[in-house]
């Protein structure tokens, strides 16, 4: 791995992130001066369950992923974190340690906040600190609602509205292999990977067919009617649902 300077293009991004969004300029320089970013070569373990949470992380470019221990022992995909996305924010604020793993993918490039140092600038910035502790509870109340929804759906409605979403966010041209191999999708959504391709079966009437490791949306209005039917319409803003 190899350290680089947060620069103009890297807070450009950052100023993209959901929890530094409404930051004004001069204070997201002030919290990341001083601090560099890390590039991952190859695949490493940021943080394991049960260590320390000593700060948050903000992804850049490449893939993160986060995941648990099965009572057997097995690894469990919790999420994958994407470009643009901060993680590990409430395990910092609330838990004070990571409740799973955390794994940089290989060629990713993420930058960690601290604990002492978010604590800093908090502490000595009033403006910074409103900004900052009502973005993260706002975020953390977000992600709790999307995993109660994704939750309440069936795997059918599962699977369907993350094919509309890669589709309508342009991640995904519609037909061919998907992004992520079934198995890391199947987990991605919360549902057996060895049934993931028998939900993809179901789903014909839904405007989608699969055809061996292929994947075709033959009917996007079709789709987007079906996914409509359960309360989703693509935004690009939201993980999953419209409300």
């Amino acid at each position: 791995m190899k350290h680089f300077a947060i620069g103009d293009s890297e807070l450009q991004t950052l100023n993209n992130v959901a929890i530094f969004s409404q930051l004004p300029s001069n204070l997201l320089q002030g919290l990341f001066e001083n601090t560099s970013g890390t590039f991952y070569e190859n695949q490493t373990d940021l943080f394991m369950a049960g260590d320390e949470a000593d700060g948050f992380y903000i992804l850049l470019s490449g893939e993160v992923h986060l995941t648990i221990l099965t009572a057997d022992g097995a690894q469990s995909l919790v999420r994958i974190v994407e470009p643009g996305e901060s993680f590990a924010e409430a395990a910092m604020l609330g838990l004070g340690e990571f409740p799973i793993n955390g794994t940089a993918m290989p060629k990713s490039a993420i930058v960690k906040v601290s604990k002492s140092l978010f604590e800093k600038k908090i502490s000595n910035d009033p403006e910074a600190s409103l900004h900052l502790l009502s973005a993260l509870i706002k975020r953390q109340q977000f992600l709790i609602s999307e995993i109660k929804i994704l939750k309440s759906l069936s795997p059918c409605q599962r699977v369907a509205s993350k094919l509309l979403s890669l589709y309508e966010s342009n991640k995904w041209k519609g037909s061919g292999n998907l992004p992520r191999c079934k198995q890391t999708m199947a987990s991605n959504v919360g549902i057996d990977p060895a049934s993931f391709s028998r939900v993809l079966r179901r789903l014909e009437d839904a405007g989608i067919v699969c055809e061996g490791q292929e994947v075709i949306i033959t009917d996007p209005d079709k789709l987007r009617q079906y996914c409509a039917g359960f309360g989703y319409v693509f935004d690009e803003n939201k993980l999953l649902m419209s409300a």
